[in-house]
């Protein structure tokens, strides 16, 4: 059993309760689930934990980035997000908390071991690197980044051991290089100088260097002017940090997500393609079964001598029956695949689509598509589900008993706009946890390269769709 202490911050219960199980299978000791911000703080403040895994979005006055910054300037815990779809606003924001890590739900074991163990383990580093600013009182004795020192003239003065172990130069070596030689652009060279000179501070430059060996590496380097002696000119401390394997695992984590993109398009590919072929065999072959079966039905009843009511009245039952399921094979024909969707187009099969919806509803459409021509089947299908969902959506949630829908053609894309004049939308509506609807429309729309914007007011929500065509 691990003697490292966690503290689950989640206001989900049920996806917390199963946190906790996995956590504790994996050898760590939960000292509690905190639902809220404030319940975290309390809870901290009477066991203070090693580790605190934190949803961003909390319910409550005080939100999971609010509560990760006080624990990180009072008590000085490391902290993990959990998140789901988060936006970009909150993650910016998340990452001013100098969190340990995000781990994306729904969460695997496996990456919450490595995300628990990389922040203990990082945690750890940065208590020793404390203890060492206090006992020693510099960095650059101790430091594990590769830490410079320069002139006035940006010829190096100094270095630590992480600086020769990255770059391979000795000391001596080192003190006969100028900065610039270690860059492998010019033109990055000239634009850190210049922030330099006119900033008296750089902050996590980007750029490319050299090392001894040949290897070119990524970097990112934060600078400092100061005075280096007394009486004389201005130096530079600098800090180089090796970000190559962040990048790597960043270009491997995008494509990844690409791959899964790629994968859910497919997906989406194969189910229609199978909704398809259900409706159409649902349709030609039961639906012409049935059709066979009403039509023996109908000559035996003309066979039937009239004195036997009885079984005139059993054929005329059974005559019903069959119209019955004639029509709820027509009705889950068109639910599957609307067939007037391949035969009239994108525009009909909305229209009609609105048309089914105001009979259930009674809600109103003002529906003005135009006619798309030569639209690939994909992105029909794409728009066709879309305005489904957001029907669906609207039934649901806006109250509304009016619905605009517009589809037009413009030079190099086809829009769809679909307007209510329900409650709205609001923005925390769209941050919900669990809005899949919302979700499949947006990687819809990514799959095929386009836009989509969803908005609300006290007037109404409004979805724009934008696709190249």
């Amino acid at each position: 059993m691990n003697d490292r202490k966690l503290l689950i911050v989640e206001d989900q219960i049920i996806l917390a309760l199963d946190l906790q199980n996995t956590i504790e299978h994996l050898g760590y000791r939960v000292t509690g689930i905190a639902g809220s911000g404030e319940e975290c703080l309390e809870m901290v403040a009477s066991d203070k934990p090693d580790l605190v895994l934190m949803d961003i979005m909390l319910s409550g006055d005080i939100d999971g980035i609010t509560a990760a910054t006080v624990l990180k300037e009072a008590y000085d815990i490391p902290v993990i997000y959990l998140t789901a779809h988060s936006d970009e606003t909150s993650l910016k924001k998340a990452n001013l908390t100098g969190p340990y890590g995000y781990i994306v739900k729904p969460i695997e074991e496996k990456d919450l071991y490595t995300s628990i163990e990389i922040a203990l383990h990082r945690s750890l580093l940065d208590r020793e690197l404390k203890k060492s600013e206090i006992k020693y009182r510099t960095l650059f004795e101790q430091s594990l980044d590769p830490i410079f020192i320069a002139d006035e003239k940006a010829d190096v003065v100094n270095v630590n051991q992480a600086m020769i172990d990255l770059f391979g130069y000795s000391l001596e070596e080192f003190s006969g290089l100028k900065l610039e030689d270690l860059f492998d652009a010019v033109d990055d060279y000239t634009d850190f100088v210049e922030d330099a000179a006119s900033k008296g501070a750089v902050s996590n430059f980007e750029t490319r260097m050299k090392c001894k060996d040949g290897r070119i590496i990524d970097v990112l380097i934060t600078l400092k002017k100061f005075e280096y002696e007394k009486n004389s000119n201005d130096g530079y401390q600098g800090i180089i940090r090796d970000v190559t394997e962040y990048r790597m695992y960043f270009e491997e984590l995008i494509s990844s997500r690409q791959e899964l993109r790629n994968l859910s398009g497919h997906i989406e590919s194969m189910r229609e393609k199978e909704r398809t072929d259900i409706a159409r065999e649902i349709h030609d072959v039961l639906g012409q079964s049935l059709t066979a079966l009403r039509i023996d039905l109908s000559w035996l009843k003309k066979r039937i001598p009239p004195q036997h009511d009885d079984f005139l009245e059993k054929t005329a039952v059974m005559d019903g029956l069959i119209n019955d399921i004639i029509f709820t094979v027509r009705k889950l024909s068109s639910m599957l695949r609307p067939g007037i969707l391949d035969d009239l187009g994108l525009g009909a099969a909305i229209e009609w689509q609105a048309g089914e919806f105001s009979k259930r509803t009674g809600i109103s459409f003002i529906v003005d598509c135009q006619e798309i021509r030569d639209l690939a089947e994909e992105k029909a299908v794409a728009f066709f589900r879309i305005f489904q969902e957001s029907l669906t959506n609207i039934i649901k949630h806006a109250e509304a008993d009016e619905v605009r829908i517009s589809l037009k053609e413009n030079d190099s894309s086809v829009e769809m706009s679909i307007s209510d004049n329900g409650k709205g939308i609001g923005e925390s509506d769209l941050k919900t946890k669990g809005s899949y609807g919302i979700i499949g429309m947006k990687e819809r729309v990514k799959a095929l390269n386009g836009i989509i914007d969803i908005s609300g007011s006290s007037s109404g929500t409004a979805i724009k769709v934008i696709i190249p065509v």
